[in-house]
């Protein structure tokens, strides 16, 4: 019969577990000093702390049953439709997914082009998200990066040169 308790392991060492303790003491002194990118001082995630001991795991479609269970996507589709609001979306025929990220985002977008699209080519300035040139490659999708301004804008005159 199997024990419906669960021994939790001891994993880590007491050299380890120091090793922790100093590395938390020196990242929170750094986080002092972080504005924002990725995430932002100003929120107080603490309400949010006990579901850090939960597998949660979204993976699949928000609108399709999943055997896996331990996840958000009621969650997910709330915040799917509060970005269709923000955009005007039709709610009545709309599909999406919230990434875990910039990159993520950035796969997905140039994936479903490559889908769509397979003999087309991706025109990018030089001052793109530093994931798309490695998702290009991981894609094997035609690409042709393009000049950026002093601002960072796209050179629209090499772009409209490059597309002739």
């Amino acid at each position: 019969m199997v024990s419906t308790r669960v021994k939790k392991l001891e994993l880590l060492s007491n050299e380890d577990k120091a090793y922790l303790t100093n590395l938390r003491e020196e990242l929170n002194i750094q986080a002092k000093q972080v504005l924002g990118y990725p995430c932002s001082q100003v929120f107080d995630y603490s309400s949010l702390y006990d579901f850090l001991s939960l597998p949660i795991n979204n993976i699949g479609d928000p609108y399709l049953a999943s055997s896996f269970r331990v996840n958000t996507h009621e969650i997910e589709k709330q915040v799917l439709d509060e970005f269709l609001t923000l955009t005007s979306g039709d709610k009545s025929n709309h599909w999406g997914y919230v990434t875990n990220g910039g990159t993520e985002g950035n796969m997905y977008g140039l994936f479903l082009a490559r889908e769509l699209l397979p003999q087309g080519i991706v025109y990018y300035s030089e001052e793109t998200h530093y994931s798309v040139t490695k998702i290009l490659r991981v894609l094997n999708l035609r690409n042709i990066m393009i000049r950026s301004q002093d601002d960072g804008v796209i050179d629209y005159d090499d772009l409209r040169e490059t597309i002739r």
